[in-house]
């Protein structure tokens, strides 16, 4: 059965996506399969596997809108083997007022992976940088979150209403729920602001906190604009390395 973990923060700009997509193809290159759920309406995760919601018939909106829809009927290869995506689109955008008033609105999205999970050894669910129904419904899917923290100003803003909200899903909806850890991302060793950052996490989260640790690279920005994770367009980048190395991490941790 694959492991599925939902990558979440409710901070926009910690670095969602681009875990996403080059956590997803590092696993790979480990020998796993991977599905990456896009569960966010601007569709960074989609459009960052080079593929253009605008031109899809239908997306993950849907297969939550349409109970007689299963999720496989849309799943997309992408470019590289064993990597496959569930792409999103802009309708996305009214889930919590078109689904608000649904009977079991928090578990649409578990219902319709829980029958597909074992095709894959891990599914990542790329949330929206919101607390709202997409990502509650990515929450009562999950076994477990990544929690990307940027190692900026700020980046410990809302924290805990994101903490305080997985707890509340673990009690009401996903009694297995666990934090897989949070991963400290854009961190710049040249600044006094990112080791305080840093010290600070570590000293709250303990052994929670990846060791591996996202460095600022240019190359990981540049991902949207050629379309894939940077293991294919700068395979021997720090980048990728340092998604590798978080790959190796979460096998180790099971």
């Amino acid at each position: 059965m694959g492991k599925v973990i939902a990558v979440a923060q409710h901070k926009g700009g910690a670095g969602k996506t681009v875990t996403c997509v080059n956590l997803g193809a590092s696993l790979v290159e480990l020998d796993k399969s991977v599905l990456l759920v896009d569960m966010d309406p601007q569709a960074a995760l989609t459009l960052s596997l080079g593929i253009n919601p605008t031109n899809l018939k239908r997306s993950i909106y849907d297969v939550l809108a349409h109970p007689d829809l299963p999720l496989r009927e849309i799943v997309l290869n992408s470019q590289i083997p064993r990597l496959f995506v569930v792409p999103s689109h802009i309708n996305l955008a009214v889930a919590d007022l078109e689904f608000g008033g649904r009977i079991g609105r928090e578990r649409l999205l578990k219902k319709k992976l829980d029958p597909l999970k074992g095709n894959y050894d891990y599914v990542l669910l790329d949330c929206g940088p919101t607390l709202g129904l997409l990502t509650i419904n990515a929450l009562a899917a999950a076994d477990s979150v990544i929690i990307p923290i940027q190692c900026e100003l700020l980046s410990l803003y809302g924290l805990k209403h994101l903490i305080d909200t997985i707890e509340l899903v673990r009690e009401e909806l996903n009694e297995g729920l666990e934090i897989e850890g949070f991963l400290l991302t854009m961190y710049d060793a040249r600044t006094r602001l990112s080791k305080e950052v840093m010290e600070n996490v570590q000293k709250t989260f303990g052994d929670k906190v990846f060791e591996t640790v996202i460095r600022r690279r240019i190359k990981l920005a540049e991902g949207p604009a050629m379309g894939g994770p940077v293991t294919t367009y700068a395979a021997r980048s720090e980048g990728a390395e340092d998604y590798r190395s978080l790959a190796k991490e979460i096998i180790e941790r099971g």
